[in-house]
């Protein structure tokens, strides 16, 4: 698994996991009602995504790292005040 690095330097797995789901949302939303033919009798539809549905899906995606962060934050606060 490819371990991307986070701001303060460290590898971090929760920032490759949410940047391969920001991707997927991302493409989801750009080919949401495409309709793509494979072969002579096969057509493939894609749902429709609208711009709210996108929006609180990234948002739950991006909450996750930002709760990260967050609570990382608060433990790093609480290790200097012992």
């Amino acid at each position: 698994m490819i371990k991307m690095k986070d701001t303060r330097g460290r590898e971090s797995t929760t920032l490759s996991f949410v940047t391969a789901a920001f991707v997927a949302l991302l493409f989801k939303f750009l080919a949401a009602g495409l309709q793509v033919t494979a072969g002579q009798d096969m057509l493939i539809n894609m749902p429709q995504m609208g711009a709210g549905e996108f929006g609180m899906a990234a948002a739950a995606v991006l909450a996750i790292w930002l709760g990260r962060e967050w609570t990382e934050k608060v433990a790093s606060k609480k290790g200097e005040q012992a």
